[in-house]
């Protein structure tokens, strides 16, 4: 597997309403730091930010999935939102067997998770959990 896929299998989880960006950063922070066998080999290293763990690679790769229609990006004047495709399904078919069971359980459940929160709860719930993220922030709680 691609650092990238990873993208793709939240974005797999994410299904029709998709993930903004926040959510896409935050489940796969959850993903990296609740299940060690992720990574660090060819998985993002987040640090903090803004909005606590932050990696612009994620972002650099789902570029990289929408030029190859594997992931559509929606862009409006106040917000993004990330969607994956028929055909990045059909990679993500692919690429499952791969996936251990746990770990896929996990981003399935972390995305969901993340969609149901609201943008300033998500963002407590992650400060609440990894306090060492909230260092550079500018969210006020």
């Amino acid at each position: 597997m691609d650092r990238q896929d990873w993208v793709l299998l939240a974005l797999n989880f994410g299904g029709a309403k998709g993930l903004s960006p926040v959510q896409l950063q935050k489940s796969l922070f959850l993903l990296g730091m609740e299940v060690p066998e992720v990574g660090p080999r060819n998985f993002y290293e987040f640090y903090a930010h803004n909005y606590g763990p932050f990696c612009k690679e994620i972002y650099t790769d789902a570029e990289h999935l929408a030029q190859e229609n594997l992931i559509v990006i929606e862009r409006t004047p106040s917000h993004s939102m990330f969607l994956i495709t028929a055909i990045g399904e059909a990679r993500v078919a692919h690429i499952k067997p791969e996936v251990p069971p746990r770990t896929w359980e996990y981003l399935r459940t972390a995305v969901e998770w993340t969609q149901q929160q609201s943008f300033s709860g998500l963002i407590r719930a992650i400060y609440d959990k990894y306090p060492a993220y909230r260092i550079n922030s500018v969210f006020q709680y």
